[in-house]
C-alpha cells in the first residue's frame, strides 16, 4: 500500500495553482495566447497549447499566471473588488507551516487557535478578524477547488514571485474519489458548528484538518503529507 502511495505520489507530483510571477510586459503579437475576458483593471489569458493561463493589468504586464482553473478564479477575484467570499478555506504562510481558516464574511474567520497564537495554551475551533488570523501578513492565499475530485489549488491576494510553488503530493489522493463540495453557506454553517471544539491534534485533527474538513467533508493536511513525503523520500 505504501509503495503504491509513493509510485502515485511521484506522478502528481507537478506544479499547480497560482504561479511565482515575474512581472514583464507582453508581446501584443504573440499568437499563442487568446483573450478569455477583459475588463478595465485586468485581461484573463488562455494558452492555446496547454492548461496555462495568466493575468494581464491594464499596462499589458503579466502580474500572474498558472493553471488555468485558478486563474480564472483570481481574475474573477480581482475584478470583483471582493478578494475573499464566505465560505473560503483561507491560508497564510508563516514560513515553517501554514495556517488555515474559513473565512465566514465581515471580515471574521473562524481557525483552530491557542490563547497566544497558533500553538500554545487551550488551542480550539475559534472566530477571530482577519486581522488577528492573519497577524498582518498580507499574503494571504484562497484554496480554489476545481471539482470533479480534484485537489485544491491556492490562489493569492498578493501578486508576487517570492512564494514557493505548490506541487502535487500524497494527500490530494484523498481528493482523486469525487468528494462533496460544500456550498459557502454550508461550509460556514459546518465551520460554526465545530466552534468551541478543544480536540486539537497536531497530526490528525490541527486547522488545516479543520478547514479541508468544512469545505468539503475530507479531513486531510498537506502539511503532515509533506512531511510523510520527506521520510519515505520523494
Amino acid at each position: 500500500m505504501l509503495l503504491a502511495l509513493v509510485i502515485a505520489a511521484t506522478v502528481l507530483k507537478k506544479k499547480v495553482g497560482d504561479r511565482p510571477n515575474r512581472e514583464r510586459k507582453v508581446n501584443e503579437r504573440d499568437t499563442a495566447w487568446e483573450n478569455v475576458q477583459e475588463n478595465q483593471m485586468w485581461c484573463l489569458q488562455r494558452y492555446r497549447k496547454s492548461d496555462r493561463a495568466r493575468i494581464l493589468n491594464a499596462q499589458n504586464i503579466q502580474m500572474a499566471w498558472g493553471t488555468w482553473s485558478a486563474m480564472e478564479d483570481k481574475f474573477f477575484r480581482l475584478s470583483s473588488g471582493q478578494f475573499f467570499r464566505a465560505g473560503d478555506v483561507i491560508g497564510i504562510d508563516r514560513g515553517l507551516y501554514r495556517h488555515f481558516g474559513v473565512y465566514v464574511g465581515d471580515g471574521k474567520v473562524i481557525h483552530y487557535a491557542a490563547d497566544d497564537g497558533d500553538f500554545g495554551r487551550n488551542p480550539s475551533v475559534r472566530e477571530t478578524t482577519i486581522k488577528d488570523f492573519s497577524k498582518n501578513i498580507d499574503d494571504i492565499f484562497v484554496l480554489h477547488f476545481p471539482g470533479e475530485g480534484r485537489a485544491p489549488e491556492k490562489i493569492r491576494k498578493k501578486m508576487s514571485r517570492h512564494y514557493k510553488t505548490e506541487k502535487r503530493g500524497l494527500c490530494d489522493f484523498l481528493f482523486r474519489e469525487k468528494y462533496e463540495l460544500f456550498s459557502a453557506e454550508e461550509t460556514v454553517k459546518r465551520a460554526y458548528q465545530r466552534l468551541g471544539e478543544c480536540a486539537y491534534n497536531l497530526t490528525r485533527n490541527n486547522c488545516e484538518h479543520f478547514a479541508l474538513w468544512c469545505k468539503t467533508g475530507v479531513s486531510a493536511s498537506r502539511q503532515v503529507d509533506r512531511f510523510v513525503s520527506e521520510l519515505v523520500g520523494i
